[in-house]
């Protein structure tokens, strides 16, 4: 009976250097001293991982900056906020959310934005005259990327789950500008306007 390629990958010895080694898509990926436990625990997360990703090696987690992060974030854009082949208002509310943080952060590793960084781009907004709403709305889009990109497995997952921790302004706690509550709409006499 014929053996099928997609056969789990063997826990193997390799002779020459006495390492457990697996097979994975033609590219062997060493383990650790052979019949260790941490290797047998390299096997199963690294098999893991090849059975969840469809039978395919993941691919490494790539050095991104942050402005060929946000490149790759707004090819996804492009097609996920897009109507009837027209952009949608969500792209520019995004193309405006990013800006700050492009403008500070340009050249660094995306992995290296961390809480402070984004506190930085926030307070940022509050110098620049922005609306607490608004502010707490354009954080939640930058947090949204991380988290995008952490699913793409372009960035460690623990990037997003740290920028996760900065809380949104709350009402009088910060120096940002609050917009005026709206108030119910004066009709007038709709009567006396037909009569005139």
């Amino acid at each position: 009976m014929p053996r099928f390629k997609t056969a789990t990958p063997k826990y193997r010895k390799h002779r020459a250097s006495g390492q457990a080694v697996v097979t994975l898509n033609g590219q062997d990926v060493y383990l650790g001293p052979h019949g260790s436990r941490a290797s047998r625990r390299e096997y199963d997360r690294l098999i893991a991982e090849w059975l969840a990703n469809g039978r395919r090696r993941p691919l490494p987690v790539i050095e991104l900056t942050v402005i060929e992060l946000i490149s790759h974030y707004w090819a996804y854009v492009r097609l996920r906020h897009v109507r009837n082949g027209r952009p949608m208002d969500e792209q520019a509310n995004i193309k405006a959310a990013l800006k700050p943080l492009l403008n500070l952060y340009k050249e660094k590793l995306a992995s290296t934005i961390w809480p402070l960084a984004l506190r930085t781009v926030q307070r940022g907004m509050i110098g620049d005259g922005l609306a607490r709403r608004t502010i707490n709305e354009r954080i939640g889009r930058i947090k949204r990327m991380f988290k995008w990109a952490a699913a793409e497995e372009l960035l460690p997952v623990e990037v997003y789950q740290s920028l996760a921790t900065v809380e949104g302004l709350r009402r009088g706690q910060s120096a940002a500008k609050e917009t005026s509550p709206i108030g119910p709409v004066e009709l007038g006499d709709p009567v006396g306007h037909v009569h005139r």
